[in-house]
Order: C-alpha cells, then structure tokens, then sequence
C-alpha cells in the first residue's frame, strides 16, 4: 500500500487525524513558560513520548501552532508518521477538497447561511464547524449577537483560524 505524504494547517484535519489513530495534541515537558507550552508534539500512548511528552489541550495546541506559523505534515494511509514544519506561503491557501475528505468533512457545495437563525444542521454542514461547534454556536447567539468574526472568536472552543475559516463560509447579516 502506498503512502502519501501531506501538509496541512487546517486544524479540524489535524484533529481529526490524531484522533483517528488514538493521539492527542501534547507539549515537550520542560519547555516554555507558564503560559507558553513550548515545543508541541503529537503523542501516542505506549509510543516514544512517555514520560517526556505531557498532555494539553487543543485550543492552546492550536494557538501555539499559529503563533508559531507552523503547518502539519502527516501520512495516509494508516500511519502515525507526523511531523511538525515551517509554515509556507502555500500553506496559507484555503484548504483543499482532499484535506476535507481526509478529515472526514463532506462538505463541498455547502451554500452560505445567515449565522444568527442557521439550524444546527446547517451549521454543522460548514467546513470547520461540526457537531460541537454547531452547539456552542447556537449557545452563545441565544446570549449575544453574532455580527462579526471577532464574535466568533469570543466563543468558547472556536479559535483564530476557525473563526476565519467560519466568517468565510457565512452572512452576519
């Protein structure tokens, strides 16, 4: 079975992929400071990170990975093989069809929705958004108004890159 190689800053993707195969996002312990993780790994149980790699959550996995412009190198098919790069210009294109296939996300021809009255089916039908951000979405519209990408940001679990990437893909109106 051949092996392909591909890169990827889209963090549903690298979620996805690591989830996938029983990973979880994690840090080099004795790196950073208090509130910088330092160097980001992604660890496998029962693999060579035990008792040098700690645990730590995705939203400051995520904001270390774009504070550090890095992008996410991995294989297809089953692998574990990942490695963490220099981000490049390309990088910073909008994301492929075959990072949404691979990240399990079919979502292609989804059409534009108004943010503030979109179901939970349509939400969840945007590229970025799925079943637990659709929900916390329409949790924190009930309480506040919705009118801009920085309101994305203001919700709990939706970081920079995805706010973006949902601003993209929607109406404020």
């Amino acid at each position: 079975m051949e092996r392909r190689a591909h890169r990827t800053i889209d963090h549903d993707v690298i979620r996805q992929w690591t989830e996938d195969r029983g990973g979880y996002p994690a840090h080099v312990i004795g790196t950073g400071a208090a509130d910088d993780p330092g160097i980001l790994r992604i660890d496998f149980p029962g693999f060579s990170g035990e008792g040098r790699l700690e645990a730590i959550d995705w939203d400051t996995w995520f904001e270390k990975f774009e504070e550090s412009e890095l992008a996410f190198l991995f294989q297809e098919p089953p692998s574990r093989f990942n490695k963490l790069v220099r981000r490049t210009p390309a990088d910073e294109q909008s994301v492929s069809a075959e990072d949404r296939e691979l990240a399990g996300a079919s979502r292609r021809g989804a059409t534009r929705v108004t943010i503030m009255n979109a179901s939970r089916e349509e939400l969840d039908a945007l590229w970025g958004v799925g079943d637990q951000n659709a929900e916390r979405i329409i949790n924190f519209r009930r309480r506040h108004p919705i009118s801009s990408e920085e309101d994305l940001r203001e919700i709990p679990g939706i970081d920079g890159a995805t706010a973006r990437l949902i601003a993209s893909q929607i109406d404020f109106g």
